[in-house]
């Protein structure tokens, strides 16, 4: 497994810089982001040539792209229509995303799983497969409700996107690396950080640095190198839109450190 970056953690910079900053800090892989307000790097309904130039950008720094990070997307149909569409335009093969719903509510768990198979159709019409998180206070929250929502979708098209602090944070209190094994052939894609409490919203950045949180990564990322579909573990810290650009960089210097100790 290899490290890769979401520019999410550029979401206040283009495209342009967040694709520079992440290959300088030595990443290989990028998740492109287009989620609204927050990390809006990847555009909808544009021609040709501007995805065209979007799969030329990274390939001018050296990134693979990943896939494409579309958190917020899902609830509106003909929006995350369009976002499969640019996916399969600039060349990526996977949408993350979470499922939405509630959690621990039998008819918003059947909605979305509904709603994602009616989706993954159109996905599959596009070579796209969607990689969703398991994602606090949603209907797919845990290991227990992720692992029914797999068996309830079409999994040629449909994967898990495994974030190991939204386990963390589970009412269950669950330890990912305990818990993670039945889960590892269905992972499409995953998410990397640390995180400190198991509180429901997330922690300050500084504590979502690998080594400064509660999690145990060296288990955690020994387990997630063996998940057979992943090529890419993937950094993905949230906060740090609004911070200067040279603490950004140093988010994302620190982590790549961070994480390469830890598959060295």
């Amino acid at each position: 497994m290899e490290l890769g970056c979401s520019t999410i953690l550029y979401g206040g910079q283009d495209l342009t810089v967040a694709l520079d900053k992440i290959s300088e800090a030595g990443y290989k892989a990028v998740e492109i982001c287009s989620i609204q307000g927050a990390a809006p790097h990847l555009e909808l309904g544009k021609d040709g040539s501007y995805y065209a130039g979007v799969k030329q950008a990274a390939l001018d720094v050296d990134l693979v792209i990943e896939g494409v990070g579309g958190s917020g997307n899902l609830g509106d149909r003909d929006r995350f229509l369009q976002l499969l569409d640019a996916t399969a335009a600039i060349g990526a093969t996977l949408v993350t995303t979470g499922p939405g719903g509630t959690s621990d509510d039998e008819d918003s768990f059947k909605t979305v799983v509904d709603n994602i198979n009616s989706v993954a159709t159109e996905a599959a019409s596009r070579g796209v497969r969607l990689s969703i998180k398991p994602h606090v206070k949603n209907a797919v929250y845990n290991t227990e409700t992720a692992l029914r929502f797999i068996q309830e979708v079409d999994r040629d098209w449909v994967g898990i996107n495994y974030d190991p602090t939204h386990i963390w944070r589970t009412p269950q209190e669950e330890v990912p690396e305990e818990t993670m094994d039945s889960l590892l052939e269905h992972m499409l894609s995953i998410r990397i950080r640390d995180v400190k409490t198991r509180e429901l919203n997330i922690c300050p950045v500084a504590q979502q640095i690998a080594g400064e949180g509660d999690l145990n990564l060296p288990a955690i990322v020994a387990k997630l190198d063996t998940a057979p579909k992943i090529e890419y573990g993937v950094l993905e810290i949230v906060g740090t839109k609004d911070m200067a650009l040279d603490e950004i960089d140093d988010v994302v210097t620190r982590s790549f450190d961070g994480f390469t100790a830890l598959l060295n």
